[in-house]
Parts: structure tokens; sequence; C-alpha cells
């Protein structure tokens, strides 16, 4: 038989599109923008204001890489689709940045101080003097307008065919002045800080830059905080009863034990029966449980007021037990950089294993309860570096705000969205964003609805916030009412998203809406007296139950018994 060689090819080439398309198609939707950011700071050592930064990028891709100037190579450049230059201090860069960005061809955002100093990248633009503003606004939207946000730009002039993005302007002036500009894919933003507040509209534009678009949604959540087995049913109950009646999925911040500050004892949620069941039942009904702490506190603070992974004291990790107060060592103490080095790990080698059993106890002993914990927050937001690579190991998601600096605990901050920056170790980061009803403050709600607004100017800006159950219910439904009002609320439920929480014995992870849980119940009870107990009490509550209905049951058999007999006696006689 005669065959067509037109055949023949036309089958060979199908075969291998057939082949390899799958490959092909895998490749496809496996890229990612890869992101290199080149700070100049004073120190080498990235601190809060590049983690700031990661933190929005982290939105738009995993792929981040930071690089102090002075290290940075044109090695470091390939396959780079958006180059980031964050200038935070006015200096001298090294001469390689005269040419080291010529053969570079994609979108190129510089930031702050020394982009004279980028090649003739940024030759459409003159940095002038520093200009103080208080409103910012997008340039063909100013509906979209920051106000009380006093910041320092850095002035400019501008060639001819650069567009202006973002705009500033002083509060009572008529001018105003670019605060973020274009030219074809390079880019200019004129404020060297990246602070949630602050940022919301530079967080908008990086929107077009990655080119991506989102549906016009806001995702939401709201938590409950600080609930501990001594914490009062009551007003838990009724705020759980308003959340189900709207349909709201939310969390449940819970701390597994309370601990006495005057005494030292310890309090469980096997001591507070009626507590747990509503806990377990919430779980059922639309609540999921975030571990925060294990005892949330350390030393002598009370549960829920302490820290537990930060030694406020001493304003430094945890890198000694709370009996011990420490002082930490500078480099010049030591003899060589080699033992510095040695020092600071075993600092870090204790934080680590502190940490590790806080975490572990904690997910142990909630699952013990039936209750299964999808994400971590940590107390008072405050945790290392260091703590936050090791709370990872546990945790593919992390709720709140984070700590930015290892320097001082109250260096942190939020992010106008979700993202999963580079210092979080693969954990996402569902920020916490507009704050709390504060007793204190008359003006609490209002202002969170501020926050609300402001974080509602970028496409996929987070609405969330946090509530006291001991505040009652009256001051929560307020604040629920509040936030349904804001616009394309999209309210976060942890059991649809693809989470999942690790620990010795336990394998927590959510699959189609539900939690799938893989725990060694056998060895985890043995592993704790507690844990044991807790079954033995609930087990032979059962018996005692059982058995009494047995005999209940006998004596009921025993009295008819009788009856009947009796009556058997009395119409034969």
């Amino acid at each position: 038989m005669k065959i067509n060689k037109r055949i023949v090819i036309l089958l060979a080439i199908a075969l291998i599109f057939v082949m390899f398309s799958p490959i092909l198609e895998y490749h496809s939707s496996a890229e990612e923008d890869k992101v290199l950011v080149i700070y100049t700071a004073i120190e080498d050592d990235y601190g809060e204001n590049e983690r700031a930064l990661d933190m929005l990028i982290s939105h738009f891709t995993k792929d981040v890489t930071l690089i102090s100037s002075n290290e940075v190579t044109e090695l470091d450049l390939i396959d780079v689709t958006h180059l980031f230059y964050y200038g935070l201090t006015s200096t001298e860069l090294p001469s390689a940045f005269e040419t080291l960005f010529d053969e570079y061809e994609g979108a190129f955002i510089a930031i702050g101080y020394n982009s004279e100093q980028l090649g003739n990248q940024f030759s459409f633009m003159e940095p002038q003097h520093e200009r103080g503003i208080d409103q910012i606004m997008l340039t063909k939207k100013p509906e979209q307008l920051l106000e009380d946000v006093p910041q320092v730009i850095i002035d400019m002039t501008l060639k001819e065919g650069v567009d202006i993005l973002i705009e500033g302007k002083k509060s009572g002036e008529s001018a105003s002045y670019p605060v973020m500009i274009q030219k074809n894919n390079h880019y200019f933003y004129s404020i060297d800080t990246i602070w949630a507040d602050e940022v919301v509209l530079f967080g908008e534009v990086l929107h077009d830059i990655f080119g991506v678009t989102h549906e016009d949604e806001h995702p939401a959540y709201i938590r409950l905080e600080d609930v501990h087995p001594l914490v009062d049913p009551k007003n838990v109950e009724e705020i759980a009863n308003v959340l189900k009646e709207k349909e709201i999925p939310y969390m449940i911040a819970v701390i597994p034990v309370y601990t006495d500050p005057k005494t030292g004892e310890e309090f469980h949620f096997s001591d507070s029966p009626k507590l747990l069941k509503l806990l377990k039942k919430m779980q059922k009904n639309g609540a999921s449980i975030v571990l925060h702490g294990y005892t949330h506190q350390f030393r002598s603070s009370e549960t829920g007021e302490g820290f537990e992974f930060w030694d406020v004291e001493s304003n430094t990790p945890i890198y000694a037990p709370a009996d011990v107060s420490i002082t930490l060592k500078e480099e010049d103490d030591f003899d060589s950089n080699a033992d510095y080095e040695l020092y600071l790990n075993e600092l870090k080698a204790f934080e680590k294993q502190y940490i590790d059993e806080k975490l572990t106890k904690g997910i142990q002993e909630l699952v013990n309860y039936g209750l299964y914990p999808l994400a971590f927050e940590a107390p008072h937001y405050t945790m290392s570096q260091n703590g936050y690579k090791v709370a990872s190991e546990y945790f593919s998601t992390y709720v709140g705000q984070t700590q930015l600096s290892d320097r001082d605990w109250e260096i942190m901050d939020s992010t106008p969205y979700i993202t999963s920056p580079s210092f979080l170790n693969g954990m996402e980061l569902l920020p916490e964003t507009i704050g709390y009803v504060d007793p204190d403050n008359a003006q609490a709600i209002p202002e969170m609805m501020d926050h609300a607004e402001r974080m509602s100017q970028t496409k996929d800006g987070v609405i969330a916030g946090f509530y006291h159950p001991y505040l009652g219910v009256e001051g929560f439904e307020q604040l629920i009412n509040e936030m349904e009002k804001q616009p394309h609320l999209d309210w976060i439920n942890l059991k649809e998203k693809d989470v999942w929480v690790k620990a010795d014995k336990v394998d927590i992870y959510t699959e189609n809406g539900a939690i799938k849980v893989d725990v060694n119940r056998s060895k985890m009870a043995f592993s704790s007296w507690g844990f044991l107990s807790y079954h033995y009490f609930q087990w032979s509550t059962v018996l005692a139950w059982g058995l009494s209905i047995i005999g209940t049951v006998a004596v009921l058999v025993f009295i008819i018994c009788t009856f009947v007999n009796y009556n058997r006696r009395k119409t034969a006689g």
C-alpha cells in the first residue's frame, strides 16, 4: 500500500504536538514574574522598610529577591521581569550602576533617592528638593483621594512624554506635585516610606505594572480575639448567634491555656466544658479556629495581656527562660566574627526550641478537644524573623499584622492586600487592616470604617479587624453592621482556602470546604496526662450515664414484671 508522504508528515507533527503540549502548557501556567529589589540603606542588612516593600510586591509574585546595592551584579538581573530600586538614603552608588542596567528591558520601578545614578534609565526627570504634602490621589481618578497622610516627597522637574500617575497636595494649597510618574515601562515613586496606610494608591498602580486584574471585591474577615478557658460563654454565644444569622464566616483567636498571674495556676478548656462545647458548635457553624499562642503570656504577665514570643522587658526575641534576664552581647564583645555568629546561632536555637514546644502544645491541645486550628496569630503580633521561619514549619497561613524588625517589637505594620512575603517563609498573610474596637475610644468604630474606606481604594484591598467578646454583643452588632455597608465585601472562610497545619502526631488540612484531620490519637493521648485524663473523664462520664440508664431500665423492668405478676396472682385467685 502506498502511503502519502504529506499525511505521514502531518501525523508526525500532530504526534509531537500531543506529546509535548502538556509540557508546554505546564511551563506556561507555571510562569511567574521574577522580581529583584535592589536597596540602598544605611546598613546592608535589609530591615523594616524593605520588608514592608516585600509585603506589597509579594501580592503579585512569590519570586522576590532583595539584595543590597553594594552586592548586586549583572548576574542578578538574569530573567528578572520587574526591577525595583529602593533608595532609602541619599548616597553615592557604586560606579557599576552607570552601566549595570543597560541591557535590562523589563519594568523598572525606582523609589526614593538616587534615581539620577541609575545610568540614564531615569533621565526623563530631575529630582529637586524635598517637599511636604498631606494628600495624595490618582491623577486619572481624583475621587480616589487619601487625606491626612503627611509625607515628604522628592519634588522633580519632568521632561516631555512623562505621565503623572499619582499626585500630591498640601492642605490649603492649590498646587499639586507629581508623586508617581511613568515613561514607557519606567516608573518613579517619590516617597521613600512603604507603610500600609500610605501606599494604597501605589499598590493600586502596581496592579497595572504587573498586568494583574481582579474582580472588584474586597476580602474581609472579623476575628473574635483572646478566647481562652475563662472567657464568659454567654457573650461569645450571643455574638456567634449574630454571625450565624447573617451567615458570615469568621475567625476565633483561641488561647488554649489561661495562666493566673498571681498563683501560676493553669486553666484548660477541659475546665470550661460549656465554653468548649460552644466553640465546637461554632466551628461547625462557620467559625475557623486560629491558634493565638499557647498561654499568651511570658513571665508573670496575665494571659491575653502579656506577650509570648517576644521578651518585652528586654525588647528582644525569647533568648532565655522566663526566670532569666539577659543582656545581649555585641559583635565587639567577641574575638572573631565566627565566635559572634556562633553566639547568635545559640540564641536562635533556644528561641526555636521554645517556639517549637509552644506551637506543638497549642496545636495538640486544641485537636485533643476537637478544635482544629487553621492559622496562626502571634500574641500582640510580636515575633522575630527567626520566629516566623519556625512558625512556617507548622502553619501555611498567618493572620494579623507583622513585626518588621528584630530591633523593636513596636515596628510592625500591615499591608493593603493578601500577600506571601519572603520573610514569612511561604506563609500566606491575611492582614488585619482596620484595627479593633477600643473600649476607651468612643470613635473606635468610625475610625475603623475610615480605614476600611482607605483600604477599598485598591481593587482587592482587605477589610479586616477584630473584636473582644467581653465587650458584649451590642458593640459587635454595631461593628458588623458598619462593615457590611462597605461595598463588594467577600468574607474569608479559612475552610474554603487551601490551608494546612502540621505538628507532631497531627496533620490538618482543608478540602472542598471541609476540615480534614489525620491524628495519631493513641500516641497523642499518652503523650500528656492532661490529654489522657480528659478522654478518661469523657469516657467515664459516658460509661456512668450508660450504667445509670441500664440501671434505670432494669428497675423499670423489675417494677413492670412485679406489677404483671401481682395482677396474674390476683386474677388467678
